[in-house]
Parts: C-alpha cells; structure tokens; sequence
C-alpha cells in the first residue's frame, strides 16, 4: 500500500554526485506514489547527443540547454500535472555556483505556483565513501559522473547548497542505506506537515505551499 505522504508536496534531494540522489528518490517515489523528476532525466537528452562520457568535461554551452529542458519540464508540470501530484526532483546543487542558487529559487517558485509544499533536503556524505559510489561503473548506462578527482576536489572547495528556508532539512548518507535515508526523510516530511498543522490550527489558515 502506497504512503501518499508526499500529496501536494514537492522533495527536492540537492547533493554531489554519487550522493545517492537517484537511487533514493526512486524508493522515495515507490513508496509514495510521487513522481521522480531526477536531473539526468533532465540532463541526459543533451548528454546523450554531446556523446558525454563521465570522465571528460562538457562541451561549453551544455548547462545552457539543460536549463531550456528543465524550463520546459517545470511549464508542463504548472500546467498540465494533475492537482495533488508530489514529486521528488534532485539535483546537484552547489554554495558557490550562483546559477546554482537560482535553480533553487525557480523550484521554490514552482512549488508555491503548484501550491505545494516545498521540502529541501541536503545530503551530505563523507569523502571515501562518496568517492567510492561516484566510481560505481554501473553509474556509466545513465551519463553520470564517474570521477572520484572531481568528487574529491567538490567536497574540499566547495558545499552543498545551503539556502535557508524553514523546510529544509540536511541528511548525512555517509553510513545510511538507501531503505534508511527514505525512512529518515520520511519522517522530516511528517514532521513538518505535523509543525504546520499546528500553526495552521493556531492561525486560522495559510497557503500549503508556505508549510
């Protein structure tokens, strides 16, 4: 039986690669019913034809046609997505990239459009485990990133995305399954519609997408 804890909701799972984004959205969705919207589904249609292997850099040029992918992406779930549906998207998402910050604002934006609830979760994981799962060959069939070099050099120059807004939550998958880091996000969304419950009871009403 699916848990429809996500209505109305939307996840998004920001961390580095070999995080375990996919992976775990993916549970996430099949227990809940959600749709994934996982940044290779977005990314890989112009991965595919730029022949991008994991290893090399990206042409110039690449990030700005993944953005008019993800815009059109986010225009048909405005427009066209049933009402209630959740979603779980992810992404990589970093502190020092501004285009970075403004992806998170256009999802936040979506979300509040979509009247849904808006929950960010940052994964964080410790250098040797996520240089270990970034070298998985198995990560090859999707275009992902396969270098433990640049997972390395990432986590010693930079951070994940830290935006500040009231929902979001940061989960260290260092020593957590898959199975575990959904029951512990999970959990968080509970706990946040209980939180916002409350206030709304206290308030007399607000929007969903500002719990």
């Amino acid at each position: 039986m699916l848990n429809n804890s996500l209505e109305n909701t939307m996840v998004l799972l920001i961390g580095f690669a070999g995080t375990g984004k996919y992976t775990i959205g993916r549970e996430l969705c099949e227990r809940t019913g959600a749709k994934l919207v996982d940044n290779h589904l977005i990314n890989n249609p112009v991965f595919t034809v730029v022949n991008a292997g994991g290893v090399t850099p990206l042409p110039d040029g690449v990030w700005d046609r993944v953005r008019e992918v993800r815009a059109t992406v986010y225009k048909t779930i405005r427009e066209l997505s049933p009402p209630g549906m959740g979603f779980v998207f992810t992404m990589e998402l970093c502190e020092s990239n501004p285009e970075d910050h403004k992806a998170f604002r256009d999802l936040e934006r979506l979300a509040a459009a979509c009247q849904c609830r808006f929950i960010p979760i940052r994964m964080i994981c410790g250098v040797e485990e996520l240089c270990r799962r970034v070298a998985d060959p198995a990560r090859a069939a999707m275009l992902k990133d396969l270098s433990p070099e640049r997972a390395r050099k990432k986590l010693a120059e930079d951070a994940v995305l830290n935006v500040p807004h009231e929902n979001q939550r940061t989960l260290d998958v260092t020593k957590r399954t898959a199975s575990g880091s959904v029951e512990a996000i999970l959990d968080e969304v509970s706990s946040i519609k209980l939180l916002f419950s409350r206030r709304f009871m206290t308030s007399g009403g607000s929007s969903v997408g500002n719990g």
